[in-house]
């Protein structure tokens, strides 16, 4: 079973933001199933790594589209999105890659970070991108 589902009140109406929110919740899904199926220290950090680098490319596509359609709040909205990957990399710095406590933290964090931030953070530009404001 998942960690994550995909489900419609995520969509911000943009089918490719919405897409790579699929596929965050994708890797995110891929690093538990990488943690709890013979917990691979290499599958793992290759996982995690992966998920790093497109929350990157993301973020970066996602704000390129706030910037585009005059999202007032980008600037803090840019702010939650560095403090999200400098999280991350913390965690990957802390990460012995074989702690399940570790992890355990680390999906959680995830899991909850990513669909809070859909639903309220993402939530308010929507309006910006799809031309109704």
């Amino acid at each position: 079973m998942a960690l994550l589902e995909w489900s419609d009140k995520l969509s911000v109406n943009v089918d490719e933001i919405d897409a790579q929110h699929k596929k965050l919740i994708e890797l995110i899904n891929r690093l538990n199933d990488a943690w709890k199926n013979d917990f691979k220290r290499e599958d793992v950090r290759s996982v995690f790594m992966e998920l790093i680098d497109y929350t990157k490319y993301h973020f970066s596509s996602e704000e390129k589209y706030m910037e585009e359609n005059g999202y007032p709040d980008l600037e803090a909205h840019k702010k939650q999105h560095e403090k999200f990957v400098k999280k991350l990399q913390n965690l990957q710095s802390k990460c012995s890659y074989n702690s399940k406590e570790v992890y355990t933290d680390l999906l959680s964090f995830l899991s909850n970070w990513i669909v809070v931030h859909i639903m309220h953070s993402d939530q308010e530009y929507v309006p910006y991108l799809s031309g109704a404001k």
